[in-house]
């Protein structure tokens, strides 16, 4: 038996011996497992970095031979191509190069050659000359020939430092993976891959700066894969065991605020919230020293907050398109007049953003947060008597009963009875006892917070706004203890921070979740967390939900038990797929701004969907289920449970484009089925992706570029550890099936795995699998099946 082979069959026996138990392991037994099965050193230059390459900043399409020759009347045998997209404030976008123009081409080269051609070709002479050398574009525009001097321009390298959480512990410097690469010669082909990797954690990709300092809601997680890209899974089952943590073990919600402010990298409050208070008096000092804390958040920002806080939340409005309405400009030059001045508009608007004092914020959300427990609830509520009943007409916004009510510096409070109420306007503080009662409630204003609570019954919370836990400039948290209760809304919703934290839990019974978009735990600059304590509820969603974290935002759902249903998307078209494809951006989804449309750009959130235990449905389309896109971080985690996902492009453990996703499925018999490629432990342009399946007999059925695919010099693997499995692939499947591809301007490949530990029966869509032989594929890529 040769080394490879018997150090793989160890691996798999001491494995082995660890799956009975996968059900009872800790999360760190869980986290060790993985660190010693993928653990690879990180790369680090001796002495000065590699000077950082130019880039041109064009993307174009060929132009047909036989248009060409209309143009030229004559026969022409060099390509010609057409310029779509001009990247702001590059290379060719500063030397006045314009959409449109026609490139013929490049330094009195004709664009391609026996090997190379179009955008490989331009890519691979810019990467062979200097930043401050001049590129000769030879190009026409508007029937004129032009040579043009571009001179190149290049990032600018800005050290960024991270720290690697103490539960992740040292490098395993001898982990599974290291060996085989070792026995199989490919140290140092993913050594290459960790180095290129290595050198974009540290580029500030906007070319715009909005807040003196390079990089600045660039988060610690991001950067610290980027430096150890395989611990990708690791990482986020760390991230997954905070959440719960802060919610089992803190006071109400409050743990969950802070585990969430921890990794946006706000320092977590040195002071706990204090006990909660037994008196009416006793519980207003309370809300006004959380009430400081949230204003004292905001004061940087003063006067400016309401408009800051609604010029950020039209930058998601899908029903806006700001980006689509720049790129529709057909004249290039005003184009470029509009995209200098929204540039502008967004910069201000960042800058004044970049001023809250988010520790502030996060202690005075947790303060509130801590609020969110039901035995306390429950306890202080005991204290008003229905003998005490106002009269209904006295209190402005209820209809029903109220128990009791005060005045605060803040606004109205309110108890409410165990009847059917109905709740409309603008309230600090209600608790209901009791009865069917339906919530109608406005958005809170800016600076402040919210605190609503119902103990009992089937409750319904509509809203045309933002509300229903929705710190949108503000705090707000709602808390449902009990009943089968309905909530509906449009925007910023259902457990929502903007510039903010907002909490909905709702602890137990059969509840509907629906909303529109940027719901059900979304956050933008700030926390967003959506909590379910158990049942069989429902969640749909347009777009932006279910977990979703955009710049410095983390957005979380987490829910405990039940056979859950999760529906994203179907609303907005996505063109790389017509009349079929939507895009969704949810159920664990982390998004960044890249810098695109206009020069400034913004790292990416955190997205962290958890649910612990049930027979769940997943459903969702186009960016999803744990996934991600521009410096950002996505997590779709299901505890336990036999589970169906499905999803389309860019889903199912995907990072997409300097970022890094993964789907965590602990137990269970699972199906999961995808289409158009790039699924299922998948990575693209500098990233990594997992999806990872610990027990069961699972089903995976996928197209072009999936299962443990990894392009364009990334890391991505689908690892099961147990079951009888099953493995399609309807087309192609040499970059599928653990499978990568070469990029060569880049002149690199990358890493893609699929591996099958357990000792099941096995069915491949490709015959050729052996069980026990390790089968190498694309450029590069390894299937195992044990």
């Amino acid at each position: 038996m040769n080394q490879f082979l018997f150090s793989t069959l160890l691996f798999c026996l001491m494995a082995g011996s660890l799956l009975a138990q996968t059900s009872v392991l800790s999360t760190d037994q869980l986290i060790e497992r993985e660190l010693s099965t993928f653990d690879l050193p990180p790369f680090e230059w001796d002495g000065e970095p590699e000077p950082l390459r130019p880039r041109l900043g064009i993307y174009f399409n060929a132009i047909p031979a036989d248009s060409v020759a209309k143009v030229t009347k004559k026969k022409m045998n060099d390509p010609w191509f057409v310029i779509w997209h001009v990247m702001p404030h590059w290379s060719a976008d500063e030397a006045g190069v314009l959409i449109g123009d026609t490139i013929t081409a490049i330094n009195g080269r004709a664009i391609g050659d026996s090997n190379y051609y179009g955008e490989d070709f331009v890519n691979l002479v810019i990467r062979d000359m200097k930043p401050g050398e001049s590129a000769r574009l030879s190009i026409r525009r508007e029937g004129k020939k032009l040579e043009l001097p571009v001179p190149l321009l290049t990032d600018e390298r800005v050290l960024m430092p991270f720290t690697m959480p103490e539960r992740l512990g040292r490098i395993h410097q001898n982990s599974w993976l290291y060996q085989t690469l070792k026995e199989n010669n490919l140290l140092d082909w993913s050594r290459e891959i960790a180095k290129q990797m290595r050198g974009i954690a540290d580029i500030d990709m906007s070319r715009t700066r909005f807040a003196g300092r390079p990089n600045p809601w660039r988060l610690n997680v991001v950067t610290a894969l980027h430096h150890n890209p395989t611990r990708t899974g690791a990482y986020g089952r760390l991230i997954v065991d905070d959440l719960w943590s802060g919610v089992d073990v803190g006071t109400g919600l409050s743990g969950a605020v802070v585990a969430a402010g921890s990794h946006l990298d706000i320092p977590v409050p040195t002071k706990t919230p204090p006990q909660h208070p037994s008196t009416v008096s006793g519980l207003t000092e309370y809300l006004l020293t959380a009430g400081e804390k949230i204003r004292g958040a905001y004061r940087p920002v003063g006067s400016d907050l309401f408009r800051t806080t609604n010029e950020l939340l039209s930058l998601l409005d899908p029903n806006e398109n700001w980006e689509g309405e720049l790129d529709s400009i057909s004249d290039p030059r005003r184009r470029r007049e509009a995209r200098n001045a929204y540039e502008e508009k967004i910069a201000t608007l960042f800058k004044n953003a970049d001023h809250v004092d988010f520790e502030a914020l996060v202690e005075g959300g947790s303060w509130i947060a801590a609020l969110a427990d039901t035995v306390w609830l429950k306890s202080f509520a005991k204290q008003f008597r229905p003998s005490d009943m106002v009269a209904p007409d006295e209190i402005p916004g209820v209809k029903g009963s109220v128990l009791y009510w005060w005045e605060t510096p803040f606004g109205l409070c309110v108890i409410g009875g165990d009847g059917p109420n109905r709740y409309s306007g603008h309230f600090p503080f209600i608790l209901d006892v009791g009865g069917d009662d339906q919530y109608d409630l406005s958005a809170i204003s800016p600076g402040i917070f919210r605190f609503v609570a119902d103990i009992d019954g089937n409750d319904m919370y509509i809203s045309r706004g933002v509300s229903q836990g929705a710190g949108v400039g503000g705090v707000d948290l709602l808390v449902d203890i009990s009943g089968d209760d309905t909530y509906r809304a449009d925007h910023f919703a259902q457990g929502a921070g903007l510039l903010g934290v907002g909490v909905l839990a709702d602890f137990s019974g059969d509840d509907i979740y629906a909303s529109r978009w940027c719901s059900q735990g979304a956050a933008f600059l700030g926390v967003g967390i959506l909590y379910d304590g158990g049942g069989n509820d429902n969640y749909s969603a347009d777009i932006y939900s279910q977990a979703f974290g955009y710049a410095k935002g983390f957005g979380a759902l987490i829910e405990r038990s039940g056979n859950d249903s999760y529906r994203a998307g179907w609303k907005y078209e996505d063109s790389r797929y017509p009349n079929r494809a939507h895009i969704a951006m949810s159920q664990g989804f982390g998004f960044g701004m890249r810098p695109w449309s206009t020069g400034i750009g913004t790292d990416g959130g955190l997205g962290i969907l958890t649910d612990k235990a049930g027979d769940d449905l997943y459903a969702s389309d186009f960016f999803s289920q744990g996934g991600s896109y521009w410096y950002a971080f996505g997590v779709l985690h299901d505890g336990a449970g036999a589970d169906r996902y499905t999803a389309g492009q860019y889903s199912q453990g995907s990072g997409i484009h300097l970022s890094f996703g993964a789907l965590l499925d602990d137990a269970g018999d699972d199906m999961y089925d995808a289409y158009h490629g790039l699924e299922q432990g998948n990575a693209h342009d500098w990233s990594a992706g997992c999806l990872e399946d610990l027990s069961g007999n699972d089903s995976y059925r996928g197209s072009t570029a999936s299962q443990g695919s990894a392009l364009n010099v990334s890391f991505a693997w689908l690892l099961d550890w147990e079951g009888n499995d099953r493995y399609y692939v309807h087309t192609d499947t040499t970059s599928s099936l653990g499978g990568g591809n070469f990029n060569r301007p880049r002149k690199h490949g990358s890493l893609g795995m699929l591996l099958d530990f357990g000792t099941g029966d096995d069915t491949f869509t490709d015959p050729t699998v052996e069980k026990g032989k390790i089968r190498f594929r694309g450029e590069k890529g390894f299937l195992l099946d044990e």
